[in-house]
């Protein structure tokens, strides 16, 4: 996929790339109407081109936004610009999790850390939203 660093997303101005996995690129983009940072998660180009994705991308995308616990992100908006599709995210300067636990932190804080990410994903389960990419 292309860097869209400087491109716009519908209303979003794209400013730089943050990160990329496996099932999306992230870039920290402005949203000029609510003056306020957010992330864009884009999905990969093979994604676009399967034909049943959008439907079930669009249905996905109304359940997560339905998700509300303090330990899970909201999902601000979603949508597709040509053939990017994209969710849109707050965005966190503090950095990444796997960057912080890289640093090796005290183990009350991971236990802490691991029991917000259950609470998290417990939720999430009871109300049928599978998160398909959790890693160890």
């Amino acid at each position: 996929m292309p860097d869209l660093s400087g491109q716009s997303l519908g209303p979003y101005q794209s400013l730089e790339r943050i990160g990329q996995g496996g099932m999306a690129t992230v870039y920290r983009a402005y949203h000029p109407p609510t003056d306020r940072y957010v992330a864009i998660k884009v999905l990969p180009d093979d994604l676009a081109e399967d034909p049943s994705f959008h439907a079930r991308f669009e249905r996905e995308a109304r359940v997560v936004a339905g998700l509300q616990h303090v330990h899970i992100l909201p999902l601000f908006d979603y949508g597709q610009e040509g053939d990017v599709t994209y969710l849109v995210m707050p965005y966190a300067a503090a950095g990444t999790l796997k960057d912080y636990l890289t640093g090796r932190p005290p183990l009350p804080d991971a236990v802490r850390l691991f029991c917000q990410l259950a609470e998290a994903v417990d939720y999430a389960h009871r109300r049928g939203v599978i998160h398909r990419d959790l890693k160890p």
